[in-house]
């Protein structure tokens, strides 16, 4: 990817869904632990879908709550 320009055109859908579905990880992981002591989280337990699940939920109320402050 070229990142000055932003150009996904030689990426595969395949790349790219990756990408999505590592930040959607990422997401899931930070709500994890900020509700939970480091401790008592275990990644090993989860179903695979969970986080990127738990991501989604994650970036679906950051854009609620940016519409209802417009």
């Amino acid at each position: 990817m070229d990142e000055k320009t932003g150009d996904l055109g030689d990426m595969k859908s395949r790349d790219i869904g990756n990408l999505l579905a590592k930040g959607l990880v990422n997401l899931g992981k930070e709500a994890l632990q900020n509700n939970a002591p480091k401790d008592q989280i275990d990644y090993g337990d989860l179903p695979s879908r969970a986080l990127p699940e738990l991501g989604k939920q994650v970036l679906a109320n950051k854009l609620n709550q940016e519409n209802r402050m417009e």
